[in-house]
Formats: structure tokens, sequence, C-alpha cells
């Protein structure tokens, strides 16, 4: 049975409580400012509401997401966007959902009318007739094991949780590299690798605070984490990119929300250093403001494995 807390998909109070603490001090002086005067349309908005509501106890904040998360699940997908900005999409409004979806305004006709609309969404992403890339199953199981939460659907939050265990168990090269997602040799493979981790990121953060220990899992000493620390390394020296010619770490502005989550689950300096250059991170499918919620106060240590 999941331990559904119903709170933020990704994060807990205790991490809300963190991030008031410390809220005057780095990286939460900036990423707060962040979060009171930057303002976001559409699913992103609601998203961007439902965090001022659990992190500043903003009632009206609350009320707006709900009237934008209905808004946009009453909406078909529009048939020009791609199936990864479906699945993306899916991933923002359930986020946004369960970080308002015990506040008043979210009464229990809502609550029915945005679940049926959702139900909806993760329908089609399952059943369209499509031939799905490596990266692209990865963040559906993501978006199922989100779904199993947000649905109750203790049936499919398991089937996603031993999909995470198969690719730990198969795909997660003990170097840290997925083959499946880097071999094309097209020169996309990094941003895959990301996007990869990154999902698998989040679903390890998702199931942990529904119950499943994700973090902890690992086979014959490759785990997640060898993934995460992989990424790392080529933040400093993309050049060094075993499986694309000139490739850089821009990718990382964009899809590195994850590093934030592993961070604070590894607290290695290296992935602190990453940290240090992409702050504030706002990765909307990538687990939101990823800064606000799982950031942590710099650790004095300076040891780091590249000499940097």
């Amino acid at each position: 049975m999941v331990n559904r807390q119903h709170f933020g998909l990704y994060f807990t109070p205790e991490h809300v409580a963190y991030a008031q603490k410390h809220r005057e001090e780095p990286p939460f002086d900036a990423v707060w400012r962040l979060l009171r005067e930057r303002e976001e349309a559409g699913v992103q908005g609601a998203q961007w509401c439902g965090l001022r509501y659990r992190f500043e106890g903003d009632d009206l904040a609350a009320e707006q997401a709900i009237k934008k998360l209905l808004a946009f699940s009453s909406q078909p997908f529009d048939a020009e966007m791609t199936y990864l900005d479906a699945l993306n999409q899916s991933l923002i409004e359930a986020h946004a959902f369960e970080m308002v979806r015990d506040h008043p305004a979210m009464d229990g006709v809502r609550r029915a009318q945005f679940l049926e609309a959702y139900s909806r969404r993760i329908a089609y992403v399952n059943e369209v007739d499509y031939s799905r890339s490596y990266v692209e199953q990865l963040r559906l199981a993501l978006a199922n094991l989100v779904a199993g939460i947000v649905m109750e659907d203790d049936a499919r939050f398991d089937a996603a949780v031993a999909f995470y265990q198969q690719v730990v168990r198969e795909d997660i090269h003990p170097q840290g590299y997925i083959l499946k997602a880097v071999e094309a040799r097209d020169g996309g493979g990094l941003l895959r690798q990301l996007v990869s981790v990154a999902s698998l990121t989040l679903m390890a953060e998702a199931a942990t605070h529904a119950g499943v220990d994700l973090w902890s899992y690992s086979y014959r000493g490759v785990s997640l984490m060898t993934a995460c620390m992989y990424l790392v390394y080529y933040y400093f020296y993309p050049e060094k990119w075993l499986w694309d010619d000139n490739v850089t770490n821009e990718p990382y502005r964009e899809y590195g929300g994850f590093l934030e989550i592993a961070n604070r689950r590894a607290g290695h300096a290296d992935i602190q250093a990453v940290l240090d250059e992409l702050r504030p991170i706002y990765d909307p499918a990538g687990g939101g403001l990823t800064t606000l919620t799982h950031g942590v106060v710099k650790s004095r240590a300076k040891l780091r494995l590249f000499g940097r």
C-alpha cells in the first residue's frame, strides 16, 4: 500500500520548514525573491502559485493555482505538441494538483473534475499508438509513478517502481552512463542522458516520499547516484564527452533541476559546485523550483573530486 502524503510529490513539510528557516541564506535568499517576483502562465502558473501556497501559506495563490489548473485540464492536448511535451505537461499539472488538493477551494466537485480530466491525459499518453524513444519510455514511467500517487492507483505505482528497478539493474553502466540514451552518437547524447537521469531522480524522490525508498536501491554497486555523478563530471569538462563531438554544458541550464534533489540526498561537493553556477533553478517538469524545494545551505567543505 502506497503511503500517500499528498503534499508536493517531491517535497514534504520538512523541506518547507528548512527553506523557511534558511530564507536569508544562500541559495534561499535569491530563490525566495524569485518566487515572489516572477509570474508564470498556464499550467506552469498553476505550479508556481502552488509553490507560493505551500511555502508562503498564501491562500490567494492557492485559489489562483486551482483556477489555472482547472482551466488547463479542461482543454485537450495541443495537437501540435510533441509526445514528450505532453508527458511534461502531465507532470507539471500533477505537481500543481498535489500542492493544492487539500486546500478548501479544491472541494470535492473540483477535485473530481480535475481527476477525471487528468486520468484521460494519462490514458492517452499510455495508449496512443506511437513508437517511444528510450527517453520517452523513462518519462512515461515517471508520469505513471506520479499518476499512481495522484490517482491512488497502487498497481500503476508498483509497475513504475518495478520499471525503475529494471533500469538500475540493466541499463546504468557501472561508470554511470546509460548506453540506450547515448549510443546514437548523433549529437544529442548528453541531453538524453540528462533527461533520462532526471526522470529516474524524480521517480526515486516521489516514490521515497510515498513509502518506497528507491534512492537506496542498487544492483552490484550501481545506483541512481552512479548516473548522477557521471553527469557532474561532464558539466565541468563537456569537451571530454565520449559519445558526441562539439558538446557544451548548456543543456544543464534547462534540465538541471534534478541536481538539487540529488545534492540534498548525497551532499556531494562536486554537485554543489555545479549548482553554484546554475542557481536558482526552475525546471517546470523536472521538479519545479528545486532550488527552493531541495536546496541546502552550502557546506563549508571545499574538497572536490575533479580538482576545481
